[in-house]
């Protein structure tokens, strides 16, 4: 009777951990299916598949921060300034509620400069400049936590361009909203996007806004190159095509 139990109680515990090890598995691969899809830019796909899991993992910020991504992705693949706005907003409360759910999370951080951003430039230039420092602030947090990520890199590359490019009038503004106005240069700039290209050589938007950058810095020759990239990778979205067409008129523009 005691051999019996020995072996029976050994086998019921093997039967429990290997399910638990095959729900884990099959619960991990939902979240790489997605991912793997957002990276293959089907971003319908991704959407489609994100949604139904708010029911269970509705305040998890592995859920939050990628519905702030969907949104996002969904605003950056339209030039309908209404769906834009739409998609910005909605994505920019899950990243709120992501960072919420936990401040150490990369992908949280990162969503929130980005969105943060997007706001600050639907709302017009103060609130732009405003936004600003959290955009810096919470992308360098993300760089921090995961330096592999090329969104995090790009997202500072943004911001340099951004500010460096401020008009006089933005400048202005930016002189009686702050006593020192952000600080921001065009070189930072290249330099964070030519890290972003270096960690995702495949990425459309990383060469399109290095060669916009290097314009900014008369560096023509370094900008022909950069948009060149832009057009010779594969398109993968509409948002690559918007861009791809882009880099291709500025480089019209260069000969």
């Amino acid at each position: 009777m005691n051999r019996c139990k020995s072996v029976t109680v050994p086998i019921i515990v093997s039967i429990l951990f290997g399910s638990a090890v095959l729900w884990a598995q099959e619960e991990m691969s939902v979240w790489q299916q997605i991912d793997d899809l957002n990276d293959a830019k089907d971003f319908a796909g991704a959407f489609a598949l994100l949604k139904p899991l708010g029911a269970e993992y509705g305040s998890e910020v592995r859920y939050l921060w990628r519905m702030a991504r969907a949104h996002f992705n969904e605003s950056d693949n339209t030039t309908d300034e209404a769906v834009i706005e739409r998609e910005i907003y909605a994505g920019f409360e899950f990243a709120e509620q992501a960072l919420a759910a936990d401040s150490m999370d990369a992908d949280a951080n990162g969503y929130y400069a980005i969105l943060i951003g997007r706001v600050g430039e639907i709302e017009g230039t103060k609130q732009k400049i405003l936004n600003s420092y959290d955009v810096k602030k919470y992308a360098m947090k993300a760089a921090e936590l995961d330096d592999s990520n090329d969104s995090w890199p790009h997202v500072l590359g943004r911001w340099h361009y951004t500010l460096a490019d401020l008009s006089w009038f933005e400048r202005t503004i930016a002189s009686i909203v702050y006593a020192t106005p952000p600080e921001a240069s065009f070189l930072e700039a290249e330099k964070f996007f030519m890290k972003a290209a270096e960690l995702a050589p495949d990425d459309v938007r990383h060469f399109l806004w290095l060669g916009k950058t290097r314009l900014e810095l008369d560096k023509d020759d370094g900008a022909r190159k950069a948009f060149q990239a832009a057009v010779d990778l594969p398109s993968k979205s509409d948002s690559d095509t918007i861009m791809q067409e882009e880099a291709r008129e500025l480089l019209e523009d260069l000969d």
